[in-house]
């Protein structure tokens, strides 16, 4: 049961670093770039995912090495959850008028423990299946 939460606050741990990434990126797109927002936190979510693939891989479930068909797992889990986390970023900007920023923020607590659980069972668990040695 501890390991798990060590998962879990180290998924949480490079979450943050992954967030601060695509608020950079999605304020970047948007107030600098004029792109649509949506389109700004699409971008954003597919940046700061290739890096939480990466960084979740060594650091949260010590995989030993990383390949396509598990990052394609990874992107798989998260390409469900945009389609659901996009809809709820549109309903909190457009129809509650919340800040695109903060709406983001949102998301990103609504989606961390979907998104760990749905990694930890379809992306790294089947990655250590695998090449059990490497895990």
């Amino acid at each position: 049961m501890i390991w798990h939460f060590r998962k879990l606050v180290r998924f949480g741990a490079v979450g943050l670093a992954c967030m601060t990434v695509g608020l950079a990126v999605l304020t970047g797109l948007h107030a600098l770039a004029g792109v649509n927002y949506l389109v700004a936190y699409v971008t954003s979510f597919v940046v700061s995912n290739l890096a939480g693939y990466l960084l979740n891989a060594r650091f949260t479930f010590s995989a030993k090495s990383v390949d396509h068909a598990g990052a394609l797992r990874y992107m798989a889990v998260n390409a469900a959850l945009l389609g659901a986390n996009t809809l709820y970023m549109k309903l909190l900007v457009d129809n509650l008028h919340v800040w695109y920023v903060a709406a983001a923020i949102l998301t990103a607590c609504f989606n961390t423990p979907l998104s760990f659980l749905g990694q930890w069972l379809f992306t790294y668990r089947l990655q250590a299946r695998k090449h059990p040695a490497a895990v």
